[in-house]
């Protein structure tokens, strides 16, 4: 059961790599596309494309934070047992 456990918090890791690298290209995304319309002088459609951009820009933060919690769980609980027979 240890076994399945370790394996699903390691995919969680895998997934929540993955949302944040979408997160993140979704961010560059909005933030280019922002800064061209408020290049354009289409204020309101800038500010809304900027505003998206801080969301998934944070989505983006909280996905790697997520992904550095299951590393920790999976480092620290699963892995302790490794660390304690090769003293």
């Amino acid at each position: 059961m240890a076994w399945l456990f370790e394996r699903i918090v390691e995919l969680a890791a895998w997934v929540a790599l993955v949302l944040g690298l979408v997160f993140l290209a979704g961010a560059v995304y909005y933030f280019v596309h922002g800064v061209l319309a408020w290049m354009n002088e289409s204020r309101l459609e800038s500010t809304d494309l900027l505003i998206q951009s801080a969301i998934a820009a944070s989505a983006f933060v909280l996905s790697i934070v997520a992904m550095g919690v299951l590393a920790c769980i999976d480092h620290y609980v699963f892995d302790a047992d490794e660390r304690i027979a090769a003293k």
